[in-house]
């Protein structure tokens, strides 16, 4: 969409393309929110799990939250430029939302299950792991420099491999039932992702 023109208001009535109403109709009945899932419930697995086990959760998520933060900060708003239509840069404002919705729900994980001085280290480790700031440097790059083909291309890989490569651990925990409320939120994670993905 041009950034000369004026804005109009915007008319779902009259749709160019219908998927834009099929997904933000999808993507409105997945709303939620962190605070619905009872993340506490699992206190006592968390109690039994290992210092290496926790560490190892703790640094997903924290990596999990910096992917959904680049998602929602730069990536969506850098693809929402090259929309077509009002109802295609509405969808993408949706899911930028909900990417800031994922992100939260990290941070209610970790204010479950971990002090404040832990969560902070938590932060640090995401902000100087040489390798979580490579990742994140090529894809933001990628994100404000790149053409409209290649920022599509970036999300859908972030999307999909770089997203459900973090899921494994949690998923892997409760298919040993364990910390299964907490792969409630990467479940829920997980079928907003399906519709993310596939518009990009």
């Amino acid at each position: 969409m041009s950034k000369n023109k004026l804005v109009t208001a915007i008319n779902w009535n009259r749709l160019e393309d219908p998927l834009d109403r099929a997904t933000w109709d999808k993507l409105i009945s997945q709303f939620w929110v962190s605070s619905r899932v009872p993340v506490s419930n699992d206190m006592g697995d968390w109690g039994k799990l290992s210092d290496p086990e926790k560490d190892l959760f703790n640094k997903v998520f924290g990596g999990l939250t910096l992917l959904d933060t680049l998602q929602g900060e730069v990536g969506n708003n850098e693809i929402a430029k090259d929309s077509r239509t009002q109802h295609e840069l509405a969808v993408f404002r949706n899911i930028a939302f909900m990417e800031t919705i994922h992100a939260e729900s990290y941070s209610t994980i970790f204010s479950t299950f971990c002090t404040m001085k832990d969560i902070d280290g938590i932060f640090e480790w995401t902000a100087t792991n040489p390798y979580i700031v490579k990742k994140n440097e090529i894809i933001q790059d990628i994100y404000e420099n790149g053409t409209p083909l290649q920022k599509k291309v970036a999300s859908v890989f972030l999307e999909s491999f770089l997203f459900y490569s973090g899921f494994f651990t949690p998923l892997y925990y409760a298919g040993l039932g364990k910390m299964k409320n907490t792969a409630e939120i990467i479940k829920l994670i997980l079928r907003d992702e399906n519709v993310h993905g596939a518009l990009a």
